[in-house]
């Protein structure tokens, strides 16, 4: 398996490691999952995501590409600011979830998951045109997240208050040097908490991560593993590729339809239209103590009409069983469902707004600083 530069950090810090799509990463650490997810939550944590993809896009037609290539509207964005955005096939399904950071309107970079981005840098050299270069920068890019209500504080004090106390949600600053290395400083998250993804030369993650776990120790911060990830992004309302959204099913009737803006014209728009309707992604909390599990079945009438695509105990809530659904019949917040385990154990589910938990990553940053 593949490993990031970060990994004998984490074996210095407990990490307990396991397979996340052919990389070696760490899954929690000595504090443990439920401590991790708390501590994000009330102070800080800090996530290797060295694993993700980045390709650079350039040239003349890079918008015009986007447009067609991505289902948001890639126009509404200017310089410096990032952009949530699905990747569709012509049957409308998910080849990928993404971010695109719009440096100008002829530089770009697309972050993207990392069991996928072989066949996401395929697809996008598939469906060029015209003057538009795409190179995978992935092996030469690191990330480390920080994520939390005190994540600003940290980086304040290592770039100055005045580097960020005006930075906006899902907007970035091409170059900001930490510890002495260029960074590229985002202002988005994968926890619902206020944070930072941070983008560097991948011979500068061991330094960097080093740097933010010291300039964190006074702020509360500690090191998170992807257990703790996969239950903050479920509380926050965010989905999981191959679990929520998938390329073999239409992107319709999801909480994320803010990702898709049917005013452009983009591949799989039509495959949307014929499909709307025909299924539903709801937040669902369970009652008792116990999770169903990933791929319960939902019940209606003792009739199947979906499965359960992600099941957490939404550690934030008293650890209620929380997930997500995804079924062929439309509900309403309050509508109780029945789910069914591998077992045959039945649990009872109410249908939830989502997010479950509203955490701090739309706040103003300078209200987090003067915290």
């Amino acid at each position: 398996m593949k490993r990031t530069p970060l990994f004998e950090q984490h074996i210095a810090l407990g990490a307990t490691v396991g397979d996340f799509g052919g990389w070696e990463m760490p899954l929690w650490y000595s504090t443990g999952q439920i401590g991790e997810h708390e501590i994000t939550r009330k102070a800080c944590g800090l996530f290797d995501i060295c694993h993700m993809g980045e390709f650079v896009v350039k040239g003349k037609d890079s918008l015009a590409f986007w447009q067609k290539l991505l289902s948001n509207n890639v126009e509404k964005i200017v310089d410096g600011q990032a952009q949530y955005n699905f990747m569709l096939n012509p049957e409308g399904g998910v080849i990928d979830d993404c971010i695109l950071y719009r440096y100008t309107a002829e530089h770009w970079m697309l972050v993207v998951n990392a069991g996928t981005q072989d066949g996401d840098f395929e697809w996008m050299k598939q469906n060029t045109f015209g003057d538009v270069t795409i190179d995978n920068i992935s092996e030469k890019m690191g990330k480390i997240d920080i994520q939390g209500p005190t994540a600003p504080k940290v980086i304040a004090d290592l770039v100055g208050r005045e580097t960020i106390e005006k930075m906006k949600f899902f907007r970035f600053l091409p170059e900001v040097m930490i510890d002495g290395k260029p960074v590229i400083l985002s202002r988005t998250g994968y926890t619902g908490e206020i944070g930072f993804e941070i983008y560097c030369n991948i011979n500068d993650a061991s330094a960097l991560w080093d740097a933010l776990l010291k300039a964190g120790e006074k702020h509360g911060l500690a090191a998170v593993g992807l257990g703790g990830r996969d239950t903050l992004r479920m509380e926050a309302g965010l989905p999981l590729h191959g679990h929520e959204i998938r390329p073999d099913l239409p992107a319709v009737g999801t909480p994320w339809f803010f990702a898709i803006d049917m005013n452009t014209e983009f591949t799989g728009k039509k495959a949307l239209e014929d499909n709307e309707g025909s299924l539903f992604v709801y937040s669902v909390i369970v009652e008792g103590r116990r999770k169903p599990g990933d791929h319960a079945e939902v019940l209606c009438e003792e009739s199947v009409i979906g499965e359960m695509t992600s099941s957490i105990l939404a550690v934030s809530l008293e650890k209620k069983p929380a997930g997500f659904i995804r079924v062929n019949k439309k509900f309403e917040i309050g509508d109780v469902v029945t789910l069914r385990n591998s077992r045959g154990k039945l649990f009872k589910g109410e249908i939830v707004a989502t997010p479950v938990l509203k955490g701090t990553s739309r706040k103003k940053m300078s209200v987090m600083l003067d915290k």
